[in-house]
């Protein structure tokens, strides 16, 4: 063993002794309570930089497809319901896959489960650009595509707990979130690559941006899985990290670092039948799912009653991006403020919950913006109103997800990124769903009324909201003594 990792291990286990269980603000018994993290902030910055590139490539990739679907039709000779199949598979796994990702990322390495699926993503997008046009082909390479894809939203957010305290958490959720965020965003922007009718130009790009991705994650990405590491000392100098497929554990085992379970069908369940976790993700995939009804209607309704082109459809989804991008960044600020003002309050009687109570002001922005662009749409109100209530479902779910997710990854018992993985799961599913069925629902409610619909099941995050906040901790506690039992 290293000189660094002795003394990484003598920090970890002889010289310090915690009263908490990875609460991320350790409480030491000694006269010097240790940094959570030993990365510098400037190296903490950077990390969040490599794992927020690495979060954009999965949307993109999925919406950058979706405005060349005519291409493809031409190209494969297929029927429109047939090449719009190639979306929902993509969906599907994409919503699926992230649950067998993140479950071992928590268990035996977030920078492995990187490198391995960022491999399987670039080798199907080379060969989506190389192979013939075949429609079997094609299927199974946009599954291998988004199952390669589908693990960085999650193991990034894993990530950030990693080396990121809970008292600057939803500022640094809140950074992390705009690369999955600006995906659907600038997808159809990029789709313009492909604009002289060469297809194989999209896939390459992602082939491209994918591969520049892997080499920084190889070379500047450090392990921090917290149960195999530490709080990072032996990566903590310099920027460059010598390359490695997978990490040994360089610190004995230790309260501060507890082991985290390997992955099963019980722990899979485990994490599902955790209430927390469960009206979380219900709350995120009932936002999302209306948000997603918005977005794919955008681009018609801009084109067919406001006569924009496309070119200028596709560049008005700038303002929807801008939303997700202050909605971010403000809620993380607010969400970290309000929990640093309790804990200064009253330190001992702090809960995790408590950011949870910032989600109200999100969910109504987020239904003021579904009624009022329903029904702007329906009576052919000016196309400015329509883009302020387009920011407003935008900003107003954003700002539920920062807290949200920020919640998850303190109560995640060293599962963060599996917990994640979960809310990600109920998105893209709420999103699928309402891609398919958005469409029909207009035509036998009209546009005003079937947007009313969602935002009164949007209402339901209320009521979830606050069944969170008066049993959140009664059902967190039950979980960590079931956890310190085993």
């Amino acid at each position: 063993m290293s000189q660094q990792e002795k003394q990484l291990t003598k920090l970890a286990n002889g010289s310090e002794k915690y009263s908490s269980l990875d609460s991320g603000d350790p409480v030491a018994v000694s006269e010097s309570v240790p940094k959570y993290t030993a990365f510098t902030p400037n190296r903490v910055k950077f990390i969040l930089f490599l794992v927020t590139i690495a979060g954009f490539l999965g949307p993109v990739s999925g919406n950058i497809y979706i405005p060349i679907l005519p291409q493809l039709q031409a190209a494969f000779k297929v029927s429109a319901t047939t090449i719009n199949a190639t979306v929902s598979v993509f969906m599907a796994v994409f919503a699926l896959a992230p649950i067998f990702w993140a479950s071992w990322a928590d268990f035996g390495g977030r920078k492995t489960l990187y490198l391995v699926s960022l491999i399987i993503y670039i080798v199907a997008n080379i060969l989506l650009a190389a192979v013939p046009a075949n429609i079997g082909a094609l299927f199974f390479l946009r599954i291998l595509q988004a199952f390669g894809v589908s693990s960085v939203m999650s193991v990034g957010a894993g990530t950030v707990a990693d080396v990121v305290e809970p008292k600057n958490r939803a500022k640094a959720i809140s950074y992390f979130m705009l690369g999955p965020q600006l995906g659907p965003i600038l997808g159809p922007i990029l789709s313009l690559i492909s604009s002289n009718g060469d297809w194989r130009w999209i896939f390459g790009f992602l082939a491209i941006l994918g591969a520049i991705v892997f080499f920084l994650i190889l070379f500047c990405l450090p392990e921090t899985l917290r149960y195999l590491v530490g709080d990072g000392q032996i990566y903590s100098q310099g920027y460059f990290v010598i390359p490695r497929l997978v990490q040994k554990k360089v610190i004995e085992e230790s309260p501060k670092f507890p082991r985290p379970p390997k992955p099963s069908f019980k722990t899979y369940w485990n994490v599902v039948s955790y209430f927390p976790v469960l009206l979380c993700s219900m709350m995120g995939g009932l936002l999302f799912s209306s948000f997603y009804a918005q977005s794919i209607t955008f681009s018609r309704v801009l084109q067919n009653q406001y006569h924009f082109t496309s070119l200028q459809a596709s560049l008005s989804y700038i303002c929807p991006g801008i939303s997700l991008v202050c909605g971010s960044l403000s809620g993380g600020r607010i969400s970290d403020n309000l929990r640093q003002y309790l804990k200064k309050k009253n330190p001992d009687s702090y809960l995790p919950e408590s950011r949870l109570s910032l989600q109200a002001f999100g969910i109504a922005l987020s239904m003021a913006g579904i009624l009022g662009y329903g029904w702007c749409v329906d009576h052919k109100v000016h196309v400015v109103a329509v883009f302020v209530f387009t920011f407003l479902i935008g900003f107003g779910m954003t700002w539920v997800f920062v807290s949200n997710t920020t919640y998850l990854t303190e109560c995640s018992a060293g599962q963060p990124a599996t917990y994640v993985a979960v809310g990600n799961l109920m998105r893209n599913a709420a999103a699928a769903i309402s891609s398919a069925i958005i469409e029909r629902l207009i035509k036998k409610m009209g546009f005003g009324w079937c947007f009313t619909g969602l935002a009164i099941v949007d209402l339901l995050c209320v009521g979830l909201t606050i069944l969170i906040l008066c049993r959140g901790e009664a059902w967190r506690r039950k979980r960590e003594s079931n956890l310190t039992r085993v």
